[in-house]
């Protein structure tokens, strides 16, 4: 099982998730330009996926801007949103009252 490299940002939506493209981006040295022609996408679609503006992009499209960057995508469980309900711990001594006759 692969774990995440420290220091991978968590993405939660399209804002997180353009963001990190854009800060992969400027990392590498590349323009915008570039990198849209690298994965073949528009540059204004890409200026708009770096925004958090394409909830709803194809998936290939956003794979193919990943790739070109030389990132790649992990999944992993969130934890529950809440804990789990407390349950009332219930001693021995309690069942034995509960399910005794006692004269």
């Amino acid at each position: 099982m692969t774990t995440m490299p420290m220091g991978a940002p968590q993405i939660g939506n399209a804002t997180d998730l353009g963001g990190a493209i854009r800060d992969a981006r400027l990392s590498a040295g590349l323009s915008q330009a570039e990198l849209a022609d690298d994965a073949k996408v528009g540059r204004q679609w890409l200026v708009g996926l770096e925004l958090g503006d394409k909830a709803s992009a194809p998936f290939d499209m956003v794979l193919r801007v990943l790739q070109a960057l030389d990132l790649s995508v992990i999944l992993k469980p969130e934890p529950p949103s809440r804990p789990y309900p407390r349950v009332p711990i219930i001693t021995a001594t309690e069942i034995l009252r509960r399910y005794t006759k006692e004269p």
